[in-house]
């Protein structure tokens, strides 16, 4: 579904990343892992469009992401949830203006009973409650603000969720729960994900292939058990060192069968 191949790209003279090559399959959780400047959110920004690769090529559904058609297509199926949620929506809408925006951009059409269908289906599907269609985000705690943002994702009907720290700015319990529902959502809609962390723990729980960044490189690739249990590979190695467990429940039964 998605694919990078040999992508670079230099600021200032310094690569921040550098011959990277990593895909996406349908319905797949890959998780993109490395320490801060590693060059995860180059990446991101690439994947987005917000960057232009110096170097190589990346891929939507087989057609470089480059070309302006491919680009607007990929605009509503690749979607991003971000590190904060209070920052990245606006604070003086109402929660059923910001889930509206997105409708209006792309389905300016839908009648209104579609339209309030819509809407709360959105929220159930994150677990939040149609009664907070008229909330302000001062009103909603920070996981039900992340919630919303994943809502607000969904509502273009993507095929690729890009998850930027979708946990960093959440108390441990509160992640707990925010990776219970991206696994219900997982099975509920089969989205591919890209899981983009400096955590290893969270890459345990919810993915099915990790890519290894480190200064600007993939340093490895493979399933979750592979690297993350067997891998021979130093700076993994390393990295894992430092890494502690979740401090909540273990990995939730079935998550490779659901992928």
């Amino acid at each position: 579904m998605l694919s990078l191949q040999g992508v670079t790209k230099a600021f200032n003279g310094q690569h921040a990343i550098s011959d990277v090559s990593f895909a996406v399959g349908a319905a797949d959780i890959v998780g993109l892992v490395g320490v801060s400047g590693s060059g995860k959110s180059t990446i991101a920004r690439s994947i987005l469009g917000l960057e232009r690769p110096d170097r190589g090529t990346i891929r939507w559904e087989g057609r470089p992401l480059a070309d302006r058609a491919v680009r607007r297509l990929a605009r509503r199926e690749i979607q991003t949830v971000f590190q904060d949620p209070r920052s990245s929506i606006n604070p003086r809408w109402t929660v059923r203006r910001i889930l509206s925006e997105p409708l209006d951009n792309w389905y300016p059409r839908a009648g209104r009973e579609d339209r309030a269908a819509r809407l709360e289906a959105l929220l159930r599907q994150v677990s939040l409650s149609p009664d907070l269609l008229a909330r302000y985000p001062h009103e909603l705690s920070t996981g039900q603000c992340q919630r919303l943002c994943v809502a607000r994702a969904l509502a273009p009907e993507p095929k690729l969720l890009v998850l930027d720290e979708p946990l960093s700015a959440l108390d441990v319990s509160v992640q707990a729960q925010i990776l219970k529902m991206l696994h219900d959502l997982h099975r509920a809609t089969r989205l591919s994900y890209l899981v983009i962390t400096h955590d290893f723990a969270v890459v345990r729980d919810i993915c099915h292939r990790v890519v290894v960044l480190d200064a600007g490189r993939v340093v490895e690739t493979g399933t979750v058990d592979d690297v993350l249990d067997r891998s021979t590979n130093d700076r993994t190695r390393s990295l894992l060192e430092n890494v502690l467990p979740l401090p909540f429940a273990p990995p939730l039964a079935g998550r490779k069968d659901a992928g």
